[in-house]
């Protein structure tokens, strides 16, 4: 099965959490739902983001937004085991066993991807 084919497939586990979560929000306005929709899948992205790098409590993330194919897609910074920042990196995460960091793959795999889930 190829890479993007399984992405496709939990970004649709995604939704259907958001969508869950939409059900919970009563009384908010449309724009306040999508927000806390979004916030709720960016959080569950960082968190497994967190989960791939050595320093988890040093992750610091900017840009971050939920792409078009509905992966929460940003940048991450975090520190090296000698406790330098090793400079932001784009990552996109879709669920645990399928969070990409840029640097852990091919750059033409990793742009492949980020056009297709983040653009």
């Amino acid at each position: 099965m190829n890479f993007l084919h399984t992405l496709r497939r939990h970004v649709a586990g995604l939704l259907a959490v958001a969508a869950m979560l939409a059900l919970a929000g009563c009384g908010e306005t449309r724009a306040q739902k999508k927000q806390r929709e979004a916030s709720a899948v960016i959080a569950m992205g960082e968190k497994y983001v967190r989960e791939k790098i050595r320093e988890p409590a040093s992750a610091q993330f900017r840009n971050q937004f939920i792409g078009k194919g509905g992966a929460p897609c940003g940048e991450v910074n975090a520190k090296d085991a000698f406790g330098a920042y090793l400079g932001y990196q784009r990552y996109i995460s879709v669920a645990r066993e399928l969070t990409m960091l840029a640097q852990d793959m091919p750059q033409d795999e990793f742009e492949e991807s980020w056009r297709e889930m983040c653009k």
